[in-house]
């Protein structure tokens, strides 16, 4: 990204606060490690045990000011009320739910003590209470609530808005500052559960959520230590979503470059919509940033007012000037290009021994990753890019001077149509190792440079390839290649068995504790890309591609069958009912999978398994009638649907569909996900056939594979 730029504990457990993590204890952030944790459970404060003090309700209809502002029925009225208190251990304020304060700001005074934050929550039912501080300011900037200079505040459960305004100022939904001579270290704050939205500011240093370390110009600047930003939601700001900024990265006399906060989490947020960028920490000392997911970041609000920062670059999730870093289980879409960058994620300058693990990235726009000069010993691995397209340099923007940089067992899939390069090349030493490239652009690889690639695995358009001693140039066989929409459905870049990447990487130092779908490492020899494979040994009891052309072993009955262009098809939508089946009577516990194309619509087709004969089968099938997939059983001639799930279907369009049956019970997937169980109420089906089953339906069928344990 380039230059820095810069009371009592609760009587009603009702009383909804926010769920406090003893969050003592963050124990991974080399990258050398493995996955980061944080020590302690979540506890709710209604029930936490923490020292006495005062509870105030506040209540923008029902208050009055004049009120003692210690119980529902004595709230006070207006948030100036608040701001004219000093709060101290173990206090709460407690704003209405469902109330509204317009024109009116909290600016927070006091400091809790350990074990007895000051807590600021809701009471009551209803929708957030909301915090409207449109044009308001204290010295020139404006926020919907500051702490400054304060420690031991959790904070939550609130709505913070300010709307367009006319003035030229910075604003923050959220603005936790330490400033002024000696402001000194603070420690503990929480944000949760809030949401901040419609907030505009002039420059960089404003939007969502924001800690900034200020001070003086002779210092000493502040730091920060034990900082949780949690479950927050931040839509359509400008410039940042969520951020963290010290000024002594504009002060060369000051000492805190790289370690302004300590203990950082941020976890679980949502941020969209964003003028510039989504997810920021600067001067971190071992931060872990994860759960989190951004999407279109770089422009992408809907204010019109003329006076915000003209964006240059920008990216979703980032870090600059921080150490130990730890970013994982995020996800990042659409992200901008629009002079520069436009990548989820980054490795911006004077960033050192840090790890992206464990990621999701779609259709970012600058590619999927940006390494800055003044870096070194950064680590890239079990990642998955998804279309992330090539209006940079291509998937990789490695800029002159970036350090070492490690990647590996990441996948990275490009559809047709893009022309930038998959590789970067760079002065520093990059090793791509255990890879899987899908690449069906015309971009070509770096081979120039300090590059070195070993145990890759390249599909697609590969010219250029480089020099791999150990590259394998096949279909990887994922599951379901391109499928993806997010980590939930990730299981599109599962291996299938047979796959040439399983068993067939390189073991790399330190390599992490897991793969991207949480199965310890090394299952056996290494695998090429994010999954590791941990199937037990299988037996293939049939495997049929009908690439020799003929159905040879199938029996079928109604409809049209043949084969043509290396696939299975049924023709006919005049029989009712069309089976072809194959296979033995005698298998009994087994995995049956293929790839299903409904070829008119509303069609519905699907596989058949433990079939005896035509009155007595399994059938796991796809309906484009109803967007769904369906398990259905037929005894004795009867055809009763048992369970179901909703799945968009498009004609035309081949799926994956497995369905295993062990003992009693049914698994079916779709593209490698699961989609439902069922377990037969009473024995029965114990042993049968495969097979291939439409009604009043066309579809092709390809791929047909059995295994069993």
């Amino acid at each position: 990204m380039g230059l820095p730029n810069a009371s009592a504990v609760l009587a009603l457990a009702a009383v909804l606060l926010l769920p406090q993590p003893a969050h003592a204890t963050v124990t991974v952030h080399s990258a050398s490690a493995a996955v980061g944790t944080v020590h302690g459970a979540d506890v709710n404060v209604a029930g936490t045990v923490r020292a006495a003090g005062t509870t105030y309700y506040v209540d923008a209809t029902g208050g009055s000011d004049s009120a003692a502002g210690t119980s529902p029925s004595a709230a006070w009225k207006t948030l100036g009320k608040v701001n004219a208190q000093t709060f101290g251990p173990g206090d709460s304020i407690l704003l209405k739910s469902g109330e509204v304060w317009s024109g009116q700001y909290l600016d927070l005074h006091g400091s809790g003590a350990a074990g007895a934050p000051i807590v600021l929550g809701r009471y009551g039912t209803g929708a957030k209470p909301r915090i409207d501080f449109a044009d308001t300011a204290v010295g020139g900037e404006g926020f919907g609530v500051r702490l400054k200079n304060v420690s031991y505040w959790e904070i939550g459960e609130l709505e913070i808005t300010s709307g367009q305004q006319p003035t030229d100022r910075r604003r923050s939904g959220v603005l936790v500052v330490g400033e002024g001579s000696g402001a000194g270290d603070f420690t503990h704050i929480h944000v949760k559960n809030t949401y901040v939205h419609d907030v505009f500011g002039t420059d960089r240093r404003t939007g969502g959520i924001n800690f900034h370390a200020r001070g003086t110009s002779t210092g000493p600047e502040s730091t920060w230590t034990d900082v949780l930003i949690e479950g927050n939601t931040v839509d359509n700001v400008a410039d940042t979503g969520i951020q963290t900024m010290t000024d002594a990265l504009l002060n060369t006399t000051w000492a805190h470059d790289f370690d302004a906060f300590k203990n950082l989490v941020i976890r679980g947020n949502t941020v969209t919509r964003i003028h510039r960028d989504g997810i920021l920490v600067r001067s971190g000392r071992a931060p872990l940033v994860e759960h989190n997911t951004t999407d279109r970041i770089g422009e992408s609000t809907t204010s019109t007012l003329p006076y915000l920062d003209d964006i240059a670059v920008v990216a979703a999730q980032w870090m600059y000037a921080t150490t130990d870093a730890v970013f994982q289980f995020n996800q990042a879409f659409r992200t901008r290009r629009l002079d520069g960058d436009g990548q989820p994620w980054d490795f911006d300058q004077m960033v050192y021994r840090s790890v992206y693990q464990y990621n999701y990235s779609q259709d970012n726009e600058g590619g999927t990753l940006l390494v800055m000069d003044q870096t070194d010993d950064n680590v890239f691995r079990y990642n998955i890019s998804q279309n992330d397209l090539d209006r940079s340099v291509g998937v990789f923007h490695l800029v002159s001077g970036s350090g070492d940089l490690k990647v590996h067992n990441n996948v990275f899939y490009r559809s047709a149509g893009q022309t930038g390069q998959m590789t970067g090349t760079s002065t520093g030493q990059v090793a791509y190792a255990n890879n899987i490239f899908v690449n069906q652009g015309s971009g070509a690889y770096s081979i120039s440079g300090s590059v070195t690639y070993d145990h890759n695995l390249y599909s697609g358009a590969n010219a250029n390839q480089p020099n791999d001693p150990n590259k394998i140039i096949a279909n990887p066989r994922f599951v379901a290649a391109g499928g993806a929409s997010g980590l939930a459905s990730a299981g599109a870049y599962r291996l299938q068995p047979g796959s040439p990447g399983i068993d067939s990487g390189v073991a790399v130092p330190s390599p992490g504790a897991q793969d991207f779908f949480g199965t310890a490492l090394y299952q056996g020899s290494p695998d090429r890309g994010a999954h590791e494979s941990a199937a037990a040994p299988v037996t293939t009891l049939l495997s049929d591609d009908f690439g020799d052309g003929d159905a040879t072993g199938w029996t079928s009955s109604g409809g049209s069958w043949s084969v043509a262009n290396g696939a299975y098809s049924q023709t006919s939508t005049a029989a009712a009912e069309s089976i072809a089946v194959t296979g033995s009577a005698t298998w009994t516990d087994y995995t049956v999978q293929g790839r299903v194309r409904l070829d008119n619509a509303s069609a519905n087709a699907g596989l058949v398994f433990r079939y005896a004969d035509a009155a007595d089968f399994y059938l796991f099938r796809l309906n484009d009638g109803t967007d769904t997939a369906d398990l259905y059983r037929k005894v004795g001639g009867t055809l009763t649907r048992v369970a179901g799930a909703s799945v968009p279907i498009t004609p035309g369009v081949f799926r994956t569909l497995k369905a295993t049956v062990s003992g009693s019970t049914v698994t079916g997937f779709v593209d490698g996900n699961q989609v439902l169980t069922w377990t037969a109420p009473a024995a029965e089906l114990t042993a049968g056939k495969v097979g291939l089953r439409m009604h009043s339906s066309t579809a092709t069928f390809d791929d047909l594979r059995v295994t069993a344990p």
